[in-house]
């Protein structure tokens, strides 16, 4: 009994030894087995990404610079007419009103000639007897002549032949009295003539002071005329594109004019400049000359441009061959273009000869077929691999 009791201890106590060393015998034994199954992955180094990019193929194009510029349009030539003489008005035209059209010549005003007629016939009558007493004053001296002659032969000394024993002063103040009353004549003839206005040209009756039955003074203004034949619009014109635009009297820079409130167009061409800048806005002005601007003559039917309108005017100036077109956001920083060389970056310096609106021209340092870089790129450095995309911009 004794013994039995002694030896169950030491079985338990075995088995509490046994079991936890077999229990973690197994678990080392399974942690090599899933250990030696685990999948093994391979790390492979970065590949390096070459950038793709959009490129456009260049050709050389022909182009006319165009300057756009606002302006305002004015008479060419614009007068005052003003009474000569004075007098009652007793006859003006139908077209002797505001905003009228009058061709050249026609009698626009006419004042009461009587007084003017009766002076003109007062100068005749004049003229008349100055003539009279210088055919008189002629026997005259010819009697005068005679009678020294007369003298001279009963005489034995000889008579001297002054100017006054022939009376030479008197034939001269006769003949000065002539010339008095022709002058007076011409006078009067004259101041009739100013009774009757006319037009001095094509003109508008831009504004109008007199009536039919008003009484003018001398120098009292009748009207204000503008010339119709041509208009002129004044713009101005940044200086550095200036030297872009032809200014010739009859061959300048064509343009184009258009209104800003009527849409209405007409053609024009730059003939002078102001020959002054700005002080605002530092720019030139130029004067661009519109022919026919009403449409009268061989522009017959087209729309009547108005004195005062704000138009835009854009002017043909510059032409330059064989130069790129491209947009303005392909002009990188410092003026440099990225170009596509095969498969190579290549950032080359470029100098614009015009820019207008969102196109840039160049002239230089490209040539026909390059390819030019339309997308962006973070960080461009010379040389660099790049890859085409699968189609050209154009």
């Amino acid at each position: 009994m004794n013994q039995t009791a002694s030896q169950t201890p030491l079985g338990v106590t075995l088995l509490k030894i046994i079991v936890p060393v077999c229990l973690i015998a197994l678990g080392v034994a399974g942690f090599w087995y899933y250990k030696s199954k685990a999948v093994k992955v391979k790390r492979k180094p970065a590949e390096k990404a070459v950038p793709v990019v959009d490129i456009m193929k260049v050709t050389p194009v022909r182009v006319v610079a165009q300057i756009r510029a606002m302006g305002t349009v004015r008479p060419d030539k614009e007068v005052v007419i003003k009474s000569q003489v004075a007098g009652t008005v007793i006859q003006v035209s139908p077209e002797f009103v505001q905003g009228g059209l009058i061709p050249r010549g026609q009698t626009m005003v006419r004042i009461d000639p009587a007084d003017y007629t009766l002076a003109v016939n007062k100068a005749q009558s004049a003229l008349a007897q100055a003539r009279a007493d210088f055919e008189i004053e002629r026997g005259q001296q010819q009697i005068a002549k005679e009678e020294l002659k007369l003298m001279a032969e009963m005489s034995a000394n000889e008579i001297p032949e002054t100017g006054l024993v022939l009376r030479k002063p008197q034939l001269e103040q006769a003949r000065a009295a002539v010339a008095g009353a022709q002058s007076d004549l011409e006078g009067a003839r004259l101041d009739l003539e100013r009774t009757r206005i006319t037009a001095p040209f094509h003109a508008l009756v831009l504004s109008k002071q007199v009536d039919k039955g008003a009484m003018t003074a001398a120098q009292g203004t009748l009207a204000t005329l503008v010339d119709v034949s041509c208009y002129q619009v004044e713009v101005q014109v940044p200086l550095d594109r200036l030297d872009r635009i032809r200014v010739h009297e009859t061959h300048g820079s064509p343009a184009r004019i258009r209104s800003l409130y009527a849409g209405r167009e007409w053609d024009g061409r730059v003939v002078r400049t102001t020959g002054a800048v700005t002080e605002q806005s530092r720019m030139a002005g130029v004067i661009i000359q519109v022919d026919d601007p009403l449409g009268l003559g061989p522009a017959k039917g087209r729309p009547a441009m108005l004195l005062d309108d704000h138009v835009e005017a854009i002017i043909e100036g510059q032409v330059f061959d064989n130069v790129f077109s491209l947009p303005r956001t392909l002009v990188r920083e410092d003026s440099t273009l990225w170009i596509y060389n095969d498969g190579r970056l290549e950032i080359r310096k470029v100098a614009p000869v015009w820019i207008e609106n969102d196109r840039v021209f160049i002239q230089s340092a490209l040539s026909p077929g390059d390819l030019v870089i339309s997308s962006d790129l973070p960080t461009p450095v010379p040389g660099m691999a790049l890859t085409l995309a699968s189609r050209e911009s154009r």
